[in-house]
């Protein structure tokens, strides 16, 4: 992809996760205190963990938009521990007080992410380092992918709060389609027949749909970590 597509594709994503907000905004409108605390479908975390996790995440890629923007290393989270340690934090908040974390957080990312779409092609270009791997790990992920990064997380984690509007058979496919090509870059393919959005279900690791069989006719065993 030439510079000016990467912007292009950038610009594109920005619009597609300001939609995937307001889908998960819409759907978490009417929580009560109670659905907070109930179990999502990540074993361990209630919808409340799913909810704090998106919101700090956005304030995470907002800090890679900064390291990308300066030249100057702006870790995503401070460590793994770290991170978990906010996501149980806030867990527990009321309902009241998600809604307003995930729109006030969703707020400022877009704020960054258009300031990353206006600067210069070196910017787009700069490596960053997503998530909180051990610290000898090298910068791996160009600033221009951040979009799409949080468009996966935005739309996977609300399929994982398990409510009856969005699930994972709601991708649509242009996500299926790249969100396989990119776990399929970093782990190789996968010998699974299904629908593909089964066949991304599976490789998330969020279960194995019954449509899924293996070059063998039977179902599937644990996907390739990714």
């Amino acid at each position: 992809m030439t510079t000016s597509d990467v912007r292009q594709q950038l610009a594109a994503d920005v619009e597609l996760v300001a939609a995937a907000t307001d889908r998960l905004s819409a759907s978490i409108s009417e929580l009560n205190d109670g659905d907070i605390a109930g179990p999502s479908l990540l074993p361990g975390w209630s919808i409340g963990h799913c909810l704090t996790h998106v919101a700090r995440n956005a304030d995470g890629i907002g800090n890679l938009v900064t390291w990308a923007l300066t030249d100057q290393w702006t870790p995503m989270y401070p460590s793994m521990a770290a991170r978990d340690a906010d996501i149980d934090a806030g867990s527990s908040r009321p309902a009241v007080e998600h809604r307003d974390d995930i729109a006030s957080s969703a707020a400022r990312l877009d704020e960054y992410l258009r300031r990353l779409l206006a600067a210069p092609d070196e910017a787009l270009e700069r490596l960053v380092i997503f998530g909180a791997p051990p610290p000898t790990t090298p910068p791996n992920t160009p600033a221009a992918d951040l979009g799409f990064a949080r468009l996966r997380e935005v739309s996977i984690h609300h399929a994982d709060l398990g409510l009856a509007d969005f699930g994972y058979a709601n991708f649509d496919g242009p996500f299926v389609a790249r969100t396989l090509a990119f776990i399929e870059a970093r782990s190789g393919a996968a010998e699974v027949n299904g629908p593909p959005a089964d066949v991304l279900t599976w490789r998330l690791g969020r279960g194995t749909p019954q449509s899924l069989t293996d070059e063998h006719g039977n179902p599937p065993g644990p996907p390739p970590a990714w």
